[in-house]
């Protein structure tokens, strides 16, 4: 044993020991004989440090959970959408691959314009107001606060 790191603990009910062996053995008694007893060692298996730990399962079948994200992601984007939700992605992508100008732009145009106007042209729309322009046969009305 290695009596630095033994340590005892007195209690009401029981006396604990608590011994640090030096070699990783199975000790078959705590009791001495004069049988000399061969001790049996402990295999401790080494766990390569690039290897991902494996849990046990009740499920047969294991699943790639990247496979199915990449495969959703690509179906994502060759979905075919209509109506407001293909003109949704539309505007989505237009803004997502717009630079910060183009960005800007079209938060100013929208917003001044109350949702009528959208521009990504930021040396036109940055130096003036945007006025709205309502479908045909519709009226713009001013909102008052």
């Amino acid at each position: 044993i290695i009596p630095d790191k033994c340590r005892y603990d007195v209690l009401s009910t029981k006396i604990e020991i608590r011994l640090a062996k030096a070699e990783p053995i199975h000790w078959t008694s705590l009791e001495f004989s004069m049988e000399v007893a061969v001790p049996q060692r402990i295999n401790v298996p080494s766990v390569a440090a690039n290897q991902r730990p494996s849990y046990p399962s009740s499920k047969p079948k294991r699943v790639d959970w990247d496979k199915i994200e990449a495969q959703v992601k690509k179906e994502e984007k060759d979905e075919k959408l209509d109506g407001d939700a293909a003109l949704n992605k539309f505007f989505r992508d237009i803004y997502q691959d717009a630079d910060e100008d183009a960005r800007r732009a079209m938060q100013k145009s929208f917003v001044e314009s109350n949702g009528t106007v959208l521009s990504t042209n930021w040396k036109e729309v940055g130096v003036k107001k945007v006025e709205g322009s309502p479908p045909d046969g519709m009226e713009l009305k001013k909102w008052e606060y």
